[in-house]
């Protein structure tokens, strides 16, 4: 749930409360006979949604209770409205956001109905409130909707960013229309006719780039699970963006590696200037400055144990790393790829790898057939391997066993008439009605289940990363999470030959796993 969602609802004028505003109240704008009636058709509409189950009631409110709302000829009364159909479905988007954010992938038929109709009704409340803004400046309705006018545009950019959220819990992109409308959303704000005073624009500016910086931190390449705690922090993070006019001066004043581009038209968030030809567009364009939200995560990367920063952003130094790297526009892939599409059996989460490496891997050569392990723990799911470059993978499912694989997930990849494994970590999702694609990191050539001492338990098992190209020249180490101590001495066998090393820096963490590098010792 968003934080701008909770916010209560504040009067839309300083004299709200005067006796002649509430005479003014009872004296709409429009035809008082059309809205007595539109507005007996919500509250009887509001009604028929009690007792009903949150998918019941999201349904509900968008084919009954929005319509009647739209038929409200007065901005005031639509607003008031629709802020009360607004609380209304907070009884029921919550738990469908949860639950398409743990759906398996690619989601099943409730999940995916349940992402459908939600984005419906979070897209027709935009919509909505977009229209009372429009209302508003065509027909000029006075000086005394201007705050209306810009509470309004807050609210739709408020609910389009919730939408990109919903999309991005599954691992898809928010259409190109929900980026075009937010664009032009944040345009009439700046335009003459709305009259910011005193600041009425700062709260839309914040929405604005609060939704702009969360799609730069390319949320395809994060953990699910930890969407939500990203996406506050991006709340905290976009107070420190500014946004601009594309020009020829504050394109040569801004540093290339902390700056977006964005061209309203094209129905995207906007690109890195690092990543852009020489020959940029300005006409209509904007700027966006991520220098200070740059700083911003360096003073969070580099704070002292009890000190206190601003913005106090409360995650991990790994996470807060892989923001600083996204904010930074250098996420570029090493290698191209060469495309080519045989298929493979894949493997997803750390027990499941394990248990498919420790003797039950197979290929499908019939030769194999006597060597398969009919008890497996695991279940694979059947993959085509798009393209491949010397560190990774593109693949895309075919079928199979559905799982809740995510960023940052460990993942066995076997590819058919083939008895070698590549053991990889998930570095990007991409969802849609029609297919599902992973992006693959390739780890190590050569890898080996070992076991551990451990005071919990008999022994540890964990992936033995015999080396870690990406990472410099040493091993490392995939064990389940928390159960690894900085600086531990570990000593296991593998491949004949017993081996001791330390534990090093942490490379790796999340819900699943923790992947830590090893340090070489006598052995």
């Amino acid at each position: 749930m968003n934080m701008r969602d909770n916010a209560n609802v504040t009067s839309l004028s300083p004299s709200m409360d005067s006796p002649l505003q509430l005479i003014r109240d009872l004296l709409p704008f429009s035809q008082p006979h059309a809205d007595s009636k539109a507005t007996a058709d919500f509250r009887t509409q509001l009604l028929t949604t009690s007792g009903l189950s949150p998918l019941e009631l999201v349904r509900k409110l968008g084919s009954a209770v929005l319509p009647s709302i739209s038929r409200q000829a007065d901005p005031q009364l639509r607003f008031s409205q629709l802020e009360e159909m607004r609380q209304e479905a907070e009884r029921a988007l919550p738990s469908l956001e949860q639950e398409i954010g743990q759906a398996v992938l690619p989601l099943p038929r409730a999940a995916t109905s349940a992402a459908i109709n939600a984005d419906n009704l979070l897209k027709g409340m935009a919509q909505a409130y977009a229209g009372i803004a429009h209302d508003i400046l065509e027909h000029h309705h006075g000086a005394g909707l201007n705050q209306l006018l810009h509470r309004a545009i807050q609210r739709a950019l408020a609910l389009l960013s919730r939408r990109q959220l919903l999309a991005y819990r599954a691992y898809t992109a928010p259409s190109a229309a929900s980026w075009q409308m937010l664009h032009a959303l944040y345009r009439m704000a700046c335009d003459p006719l709305a009259k910011p005073l005193n600041g009425e624009t700062a709260p839309i500016e914040h929405e604005y780039l609060g939704a702009l910086l969360f799609a730069y931190l390319e949320p395809a390449k994060l953990p699910r699970p930890q969407l939500d705690l990203i996406h506050a922090c991006t709340w905290q993070l976009a107070a420190y963006a500014v946004v601009a006019e594309a020009s020829p001066e504050i394109l040569n004043s801004r540093r290339a590696e902390s700056c977006f581009l964005v061209c309203p038209d094209t129905g995207c968030p906007g690109q890195p200037l690092s990543r852009l030809s020489s020959d940029l567009p300005e006409s209509g364009c904007l700027i966006i400055d991520c220098t200070q939200v740059l700083a911003a995560l360096d003073r969070n990367l580099a704070r002292q144990p009890g000190k206190a920063v601003q913005p106090d952003l409360e995650i991990s130094p790994l996470l807060l790393h892989s923001l600083r790297v996204a904010v930074g526009g250098r996420n570029a892939r090493r290698f191209s790829r060469s495309k080519f599409k045989p298929r493979a059996d894949l493997v997803g989460g750390l027990d499941e790898v394990i248990a498919f490496l420790d003797g039950n891997a197979f290929s499908r050569r019939a030769l194999d057939a006597d060597c398969r392990h009919d008890g497996k723990t695991f279940k694979t799911s059947e993959w085509s391997l798009i393209d491949e470059s010397p560190d990774g993978f593109l693949i895309r499912f075919v079928n199979g066993e559905k799982c809740r694989i995510g960023a940052g997930a460990v993942v066995a990849l076997q590819p058919r008439e083939s008895s070698r494994i590549h053991v990889c970590l998930v570095r990007r999702v991409s969802a849609s009605n029609t297919r599902l694609e992973l992006g693959l990191q390739l780890l190590s050539p050569q890898v080996s289940i070992v076991e551990l001492p451990s005071e919990k338990a008999a022994s540890l098992r964990a992936i033995f990363l015999h080396s870690l190209p990406a990472y410099g020249r040493f091993s490392g180490l995939i064990a389940p999470p928390g159960r690894l101590v900085a600086r531990q001495r570990v000593t296991f066998n593998t491949a004949g030959r017993t081996l001791h090393r330390q534990i090093g820096k942490c490379i790796e963490a999340n819900e699943g796993l923790e992947f830590v590098a090893l340090d070489p010792l006598p052995d």
